[in-house]
């Protein structure tokens, strides 16, 4: 797969991901026990920064730098996800799949951003 064709499959579903998290960030944060006002504005922001990334991404699909600003923000979300899925949550389930999640994606950014690089 060339460059360009990674990064802008990455920057489109950030692209996408972000706009989710924007419009169901109330809905989402309330899903994983984090609260619909606290938890929607932490996906509401999330999906602000994923939105950006996904721009960037799609603006300069051979560039590493806008995965690698992706993958910054997934160390965040497991952060923040890892403090929500404290023991006293009762959707500690939902908020580890949630976690799960976004390790994944993690993962992928991880790889995306090493072939970018490697490519360049």
């Amino acid at each position: 797969m060339n460059r360009e064709t990674i990064g802008r499959a990455i920057g489109a579903a950030s692209l996408a991901f972000g706009i989710a998290d924007m419009l169901l960030g109330k809905r989402l944060g309330r899903g994983i026990g984090a609260g619909e006002e606290m938890g929607g504005r932490l996906f509401q922001v999330v999906g602000v920064r994923e939105v950006a990334t996904g721009v960037a991404g799609l603006i300069a699909p051979g560039s590493a730098s806008p995965v690698q600003w992706r993958l910054a923000g997934d160390i965040f979300d497991l952060a923040a996800l890892g403090y929500i899925a404290a023991p006293a949550n009762p959707k500690r389930k939902m908020a580890f799949l949630a976690l799960g999640i976004v390790a994944g994606v993690a993962a992928m950014d991880y790889l995306g951003a090493h072939a970018l690089k490697r490519n360049g």
